[in-house]
């Protein structure tokens, strides 16, 4: 076995490479083909499918109740029309925003139970289950059972509602209001009472809305004027404690004047003696600067002395005395009598000079004395007044909070008594914004059923439903089914296809059938499938039992010996062996006899029909396949077969479930995977390519049996297609 070990560690197969479809799209991304082909697998299903909601639909259009829909138009302002000039102008300053909620309101309002209870009491139906039974809600026949009041009117109640529609486009303010109904007259009824209890209905909370303000503007207004009322007696009250005398008013004193002049009668006497202090002492600053100018001069030097007329006579009479007395002295002697009696007048002058003088000098310094004692008794009179002035300012303070807190008071009620007055006369005009543009007519066709809207709605379901299926089918039914998934999901190298044919065994005897064809195509790969050409030993096994791995191995043996080359099958499926029913032998003295020493391996190879190509049967089927295939027996019996024959093809028993493949595939040098189109699952061929994996195998690629591309919806003109196939007439 030496020799098939360094072969088999020679022998490298090349890996796989991803490659795109058909359509040129890589795998993974969106390829329509391979959605179409998932859609043609599914073709039964999808038909049924939308043949069954097509039929419901038309069906349902068929046996469905008719109704009515009858619309009445109503134009939504959302101010009314102005009459008495004094209602507030919202609707200029609202944004487009505030008009959208506005008109959203008054379509929540219409869609009310306040309204549809309205409707029902106008139109009487609550009396009775006639309404009832021409909305379909009861049967005809159940009318004259005895139903509870509260019972019949939410049925009422609720067949208005479910029955009503409204909306509006949302660029202009006109509303439709529409109702539909079994009964195309009561369609139109409903619809314009549903109108007219709308607008009835907005007269009404507008006029609810008036009569709440002008009851609050009430209630307010009295307590409005009880608070003025209050405030004032408190100001009066404190202003009278106080005792403080308000004199900016007094003598009718003009508003404009009165702010400047002083709030209390003690504060007019504080700034009056302020007045006064400021004339007193600037007298007496000039009486000081006169005294002080006249006490620094002499008598005589005196200003006002000169000036006074007495002072004046006396100098006169000063001046001819000394002359007399001077013209006497040079006469006679000092102690004349006639001088002396002139020295004498002489000196009496001088002294009543100097008294009138000193008068004068008195007359001076009396008014600055006079001016420092007026300065000294205002001051005194103000200080006396600073503590009086001091406390009455804190109680001003007190009575302007009283006074303000009145006038505060006193503007509220005159603005709460304004705004009543304008809701008073307000509350007796009756505006509405409301106006009914088109009143509803009994309609002629029905509004429901729809047969075409119906059949388009069954046609998309039926749609989604078929892509649903398709795609949860694809998903939990994922099988190999085209040599992309090979390559692309198995990682494996892809040899070839077969197609289906009748007798497999007829085929591969005519060298140019499709199958022979189908396999030299094979045959060529494998021998490109690694650097050093076609493998020595060959296993042929696949997932399962029944995939055509027996065939396989027949026609590619039967492929390789047109070419000259030695070939034997050896049948190594010891479970269920079915080589000598493809050479037509029997499965007596086979290979499990000569690996138990029981026959000669020449004995056990036989000729088959075929050029070149040989087989060596199962034989007796052992009880442990598995340790018969790992024995150094079997190993031997393998060393033998390549001695004699160029290439050994296995044929083994199928993977799953069974350890005779993942032992044999450790000893061969490749390892070829059949794998039956649309049969095997991905996830269960990937589970036996593990397990060959762990054991060692070499696979060098695989093939699809039995592959249909018409079968799974490529068609024959898809490039899965066989297009050039052997004309039997030359066979």
């Amino acid at each position: 076995m030496s020799s098939d070990m360094s072969a088999r560690e020679g022998f490298e197969p090349t890996r796989a490479k991803q490659s795109t479809d058909a359509g040129g799209v890589a795998p993974g991304g969106f390829n329509l083909r391979e959605l179409w082909a998932a859609v043609y697998r599914s073709r039964i299903a999808v038909i049924g499918i939308m043949a069954s909601v097509i039929a419901i639909a038309i069906i349902y259009s068929l046996v469905a109740t008719r109704y009515y829909r009858s619309t009445v138009t109503i134009e939504v302002r959302q101010e009314a029309e102005k009459v008495l000039g004094t209602e507030a102008d919202r609707e200029s300053g609202a944004s487009r925003g505030d008009s959208e909620k506005f008109l959203q309101t008054q379509l929540d309002i219409i869609r009310s139970r306040g309204v549809a209870n309205a409707v029902a009491q106008s139109k009487g139906y609550y009396r009775g289950t006639n309404f009832l039974v021409r909305m379909k809600t009861i049967d005809t026949d159940d009318a004259d059972d005895a139903i509870p009041q509260d019972v019949r009117r939410e049925q009422v109640i609720a067949a208005l509602q479910k029955g009503l529609k409204v909306e509006y486009s949302g660029n202009t303010r006109i509303a439709d209001l529409s109702f539909q109904s079994p009964d195309a007259a009561l369609a139109a009824e409903v619809a314009n009472a549903y109108a007219e209890a709308f607008i009835r209905n907005n007269l009404t909370r507008k006029f609810n809305s008036s009569s709440y303000a002008l009851d609050f503007l009430r209630d307010q207004l009295r307590e409005a004027q009880e608070r003025l009322q209050k405030s004032e007696r408190d100001a009066l009250a404190y202003g009278r404690q106080t005792r403080i005398i308000d004199v900016s008013n007094a003598a009718g004193g003009s508003s404009s004047g009165a702010s400047s002049q002083p709030q209390s009668l003690v504060t007019a006497q504080l700034v009056q003696l302020n007045q006064a202090y400021s004339t007193a002492v600037s007298d007496r600053i000039q009486a000081e600067q006169k005294w002080l100018q006249t006490a620094a001069l002499p008598s005589m030097n005196i200003p006002e002395v000169l000036a006074s007329p007495a002072i004046q006579q006396l100098l006169d009479q000063q001046a001819q005395l000394e002359a007399s007395y001077k013209q006497e002295l040079s006469t006679r002697r000092a102690d004349h009598p006639a001088v002396v009696r002139a020295a004498a007048q002489l000196a009496g002058i001088k002294v009543q000079m100097n008294a009138i003088a000193a008068n004068i000098r008195r007359s001076i310094k009396a008014p600055y004395d006079v001016a420092i004692a007026r300065q000294a008794e205002i001051a005194s009179a103000i200080e006396k007044l600073k503590n009086n002035t001091l406390t009455e300012q804190s109680q001003g303070i007190q009575l302007s909070i009283l006074r303000r807190e009145a006038d505060t008071n006193r503007q509220q009620y005159d603005s709460l008594l304004r705004r009543y007055n304008e809701l008073n006369a307000e509350a007796g005009v009756q505006t509405n914004n409301l106006n009914i543009v088109d009143r509803a007519d009994v309609p002629r066709a029905t509004a429901w059923p729809k047969p075409l809207l119906n059949l388009a709605l069954a046609i998309a379901i039926g749609l989604i439903l078929s892509m649903g299926y398709v795609i949860a089918r694809q998903q939990l039914f994922d099988g190999v089914r085209t040599p992309d998934d090979v390559t692309d999901r198995l990682r494996l190298s892809f040899l070839g296809s077969t197609p289906i044919v009748d007798d497999p065994k007829e085929e591969i005897a005519i060298p140019k059938s499709i199958i022979s064809e189908a396999f030299g195509s094979i045959r060529t790969s494998l021998a490109m499938a690694s650097n050093n050409g076609m493998p020595r030993t060959l296993m042929v096994t696949s997932t399962q039992a029944q995939e055509g791995k027996s065939s396989a191995t027949q026609a590619l043996a039967v492929s390789l010996g047109r070419l000259g080359r030695r070939i034997v099958v050896v049948d190594v499926d010891f479970r269920r062996p079915n080589v000598h029913r493809m050479f037509d032998a029997s499965n007596k003295d086979g290979l499990s006899n000569v690996v138990v020493g029981q026959l000669d391996l020449a004995q056990a190879i036989r000729p088959a029909s075929f050029e070149n190509v040989s087989f060596v049967t199962a034989g007796a089927l052992p009880p442990n396949p598995a340790e018969l295939l790992s024995s150094d027996r079997m190993k031997s019996v393998t060393a033998d077969l390549m001695a004699q024959f160029d290439i050994v093809l296995f044929d083994s028993a199928p993977v799953l479930g069974l350890a005779d493949a993942v032992i044999l595939a450790a000893e061969v040098e490749a390892t070829l995977f059949v794998i039956e189109a649309g049969r095997n699952s991905i996830r269960g061929v990937q589970a036996a390519l593990a397990r060959l994996d762990q054991g060692g195998a070499r696979i060098v690629g695989a093939i699809l049996t039995k592959f249909d591309p018409s079968k799974f919806g490529y068609g024959q003109g898809d490039a899965y297609g066989y297009n050039y196939s052997y004309d039997y007439s030359e066979k």
